[in-house]
């Protein structure tokens, strides 16, 4: 596990951080904005950083037929559990924000959530839960496994506090942390079930098309729907009533 491991996290942090870094420091010396093309094209290039190490440190990902059972051969007997964890998610940050954001038309919220699932977060996920989380579990038990991934891939992004423009620059970093290490432990488990990279790349899409569309209130009902989602994601981890 240590080799591919450590080339996993080398090829991403050094595409993410060449990418986003260099970014930064465009913007902040006044060659660049943050809507100009190339800048468009070095934050779309850095958020593939995750998938592409994944691509470049395990070989047996080269393989189109892998690759592809990987990414689309769901279990389709869990998908139950990931349509009902789609539905507590909505459920939970509509009834703890309920304010809409107006700067968010309903009519574009489909685009937003192909554009989130597919090449501004979900894409992510063949790196973080079809690659680095399944590499930690070999060593080590499934709730560290998630902290570890969550913490890395929080700090994966740190970058886009540089960035200005970028939406993360309007969140804390402490919360923005928090939020990762319990998505990763929702990730996980939903890819330990479906064994589908693809409904993770739903799922991470749905997340930050929610955060688009609500003003986001952190309050008690978030924080105890948020935590009520993780005992959830732990217990279709642990269930021995769930049997993959």
């Amino acid at each position: 596990m240590k080799r591919p491991f450590i080339k996993f996290l080398l090829w991403t942090f050094g595409i993410t951080y060449a990418c986003w870094g260099g970014l930064a420091i465009l913007i902040q010396t006044g060659v660049l904005y943050f809507t100009h093309p190339v800048a468009v094209v070095l934050h779309l290039l850095g958020g593939f950083g995750p998938p592409a190490a994944a691509l470049l440190a395990c070989r047996e990902m080269r393989s189109p037929k892998i690759l592809l059972r990987m990414m689309f051969g769901c279990n389709r007997k869990y998908l139950g559990y990931f349509i009902l964890f789609c539905i507590l998610e909505i459920a939970v940050v509509g009834f703890s924000s309920m304010e809409p954001n107006p700067q968010m038309p309903l009519y574009l919220v489909p685009v937003v959530f192909l554009q989130a699932a597919l090449i501004y977060g979900g894409n992510e996920e063949l790196g973080w839960r079809g690659t680095m989380q399944p590499m930690l579990e070999k060593k080590m038990p499934f709730w560290l496994a998630a902290l570890v991934t969550g913490l890395v891939w929080a700090a994966w992004h740190i970058p886009l506090w540089f960035v200005d423009g970028a939406s993360q620059q309007s969140i804390p970093f402490v919360w923005f942390a928090a939020l990762a290490v319990l998505q990763s432990y929702w990730y996980a488990s939903i890819y330990k079930r479906t064994q589908c990279v693809f409904c993770c790349n739903l799922i991470h899409g749905l997340t930050n098309t929610l955060l688009s569309l609500f003003v986001i209130k952190i309050n008690v009902a978030l924080i105890v729907g948020f935590l009520l989602m993780t005992a959830c994601s732990i217990y279709m981890w642990y269930s021995p009533k769930i049997t993959t």
